[in-house]
Parts: C-alpha cells; structure tokens; sequence
C-alpha cells in the first residue's frame, strides 16, 4: 500500500466479502419468508377446514333426536355408514318427520372434484365442504365404534350399535415456496359420541 488509498485487489476483495454476506442474508430472509407463508396458508387452511370438521361433529352428534318422543316412521338414526359416507336423521323441530328443517337428513361423502372445489371434496349434501382432501395412510374418512370403543368393520351389519364416529381427514395445498416439492398438509381428527339411541 502506497500512502492512503486502497489498492484495486483489496477493493474487489472487499466487494467478493460483502456479497458473500449480502447472498447469504438474502438465503436466510427468503427461506424465513417461504416459511412464514407456508404457516400462513397453514393455519388458513385449518380455520377453514376445522368449521367444516365442527359442523360434521354437531350434526353427528345430534343424529336420532327425536323432539316428537320416538323415531318417526321412515327415519333412522343412522341411515348409512361407510368409509367415505355416512348418512344420519334427526327431527329437530319436532313436527314427526325427518326432511322439513335444515340438519335433518345428512349425508356427508367422500367425492371428487367439482368446478369450485378442486381435489377430493367432502360435501354435505352435494355441497361443497372441504376442497383439496386427502385421506391419511392408513385411516379412514369415518370410522365407527362401538360400546366399549370397538372398531365396527365394514359393511356394518346394525347400525344401531354404533355409538361413536371417528372422522380423520387431511386438507393439502400448494406451498407458496416455489422450491418445495411437498405441498402444505394439515390434518384432521375427532370423535364424537352419539347422543341418542
């Protein structure tokens, strides 16, 4: 070094560092960025997908309320119960039927796309509950157990022995990162009891 100056070496030298640490920041803000909003879509997903999970809950669980007394004549408890379906009735208003007010005939199905809901759907009486659903390995969408907790296997000879509903579901989507191969997955489970026998 001649005096007070730098020399051109030092100089670019200097810059290769300071690339060095500005490449190196900028990796480690994307990466916590991508991160960030993957767990954004996340939990997005699982507000949505966790209404529609309590509201299949709510309806099971009030599967066979009678409100006239008995079970009216042509309605059942349980109407069907499958993997991927399963049916229920209840007279909540109590005027002797089981298809006059909204939540009284049910059916919850595991199907496929429609032209808004893409993937595997869970609809509600042909609607559209979850969209993007994928069922865990070695799971299904609705099991069933009896007193005692025993698992009921398919096809289900009385459906009036079952007295709990497991119901186990995930909801993928697209990760925001464009460098993830895996997409964002968020599953779901919950039993419920059957109130009414």
């Amino acid at each position: 070094m001649s005096g007070k100056g730098f020399t051109v070496a030092e100089l670019l030298v200097g810059a290769l560092f300071a690339m060095v640490v500005v490449g190196a920041l900028y990796g480690f803000y994307r990466e916590q960025l991508f991160r960030l909003l993957a767990q954004e879509v996340k939990t997005a997903t699982l507000e949505d997908t966790r209404g529609a999970l309590d509201l299949m809950l709510r309806e099971i669980r009030q599967a066979g309320a009678w409100l006239a007394g008995g079970a009216p004549s042509g309605c059942a408890r349980i109407v069907e119960a499958t993997s991927t379906r399963i049916r229920i009735q209840a007279d909540l208003d109590g005027n002797g039927d089981c298809a006059s007010a909204t939540g009284e005939d049910v059916l919850y199905t595991l199907a496929g796309p429609t032209a808004t809901c893409p993937g595997a759907t869970i609809r509600r009486n042909g609607d559209c509950l979850a969209s993007n659903v994928v069922i865990p390995a070695g799971h299904e969408l609705f099991s069933y157990y009896s007193r005692g907790g025993h698992l009921l296997a398919e096809p289900l000879a009385d459906l009036d022995l079952v007295e709990r509903v497991k119901i186990t579901f995930a909801v993928q989507v697209r990760s925001p990162d464009p460098k993830a191969l895996a997409p964002v997955e968020s599953v779901l489970a919950s039993s419920v009891e059957l109130r009414n026998n």
